[in-house]
């Protein structure tokens, strides 16, 4: 009993690792765009996306003081300022049968790469 247990979860963990490598790349004929990548580098292995998109993703909210400071040095009147990261979100359709696929750059490189609807 204990041979089949220790064997399933062999298979579990392998089976785990396979779909973290997969999730990770994409394959554009016989070059592999990953994680990591320049926007430059994308472009030179899996051409033009089919649709670009970005959107600015909240990063932190800092306090500004702007106000009078009173006798124990406290300041009154702090304005918080919400500071976001630009995100590109590249679109490619790699055909029949498989999964839109959505690459989200920041700073220029590859940050995550996911996956949308079967393409019909």
């Amino acid at each position: 009993m204990n041979k089949y247990v220790i064997a399933l979860l062999c298979t579990a963990i392998c089976a785990s690792f396979s779909n973290m490598s997969v999730a990770e790349s994409l394959r554009c004929k016989t070059k592999l765009a990953q994680v990591g990548d320049t926007k430059a580098e994308v472009l030179d292995k899996c051409g033009d996306p089919v649709m670009t998109d970005n959107f600015c993703q909240p990063v932190a909210a800092t306090t500004q003081p702007q106000g009078i400071q009173n006798g124990n040095n406290n300041v009154q009147n702090n304005i918080a300022i919400a500071t976001c990261e630009n995100i590109d979100i590249w679109t490619y359709n790699p055909g029949k049968g498989k999964f839109m696929t959505h690459l989200y750059f920041a700073r220029g490189q590859l940050q995550s790469i996911r996956y949308g609807d079967r393409v019909k």
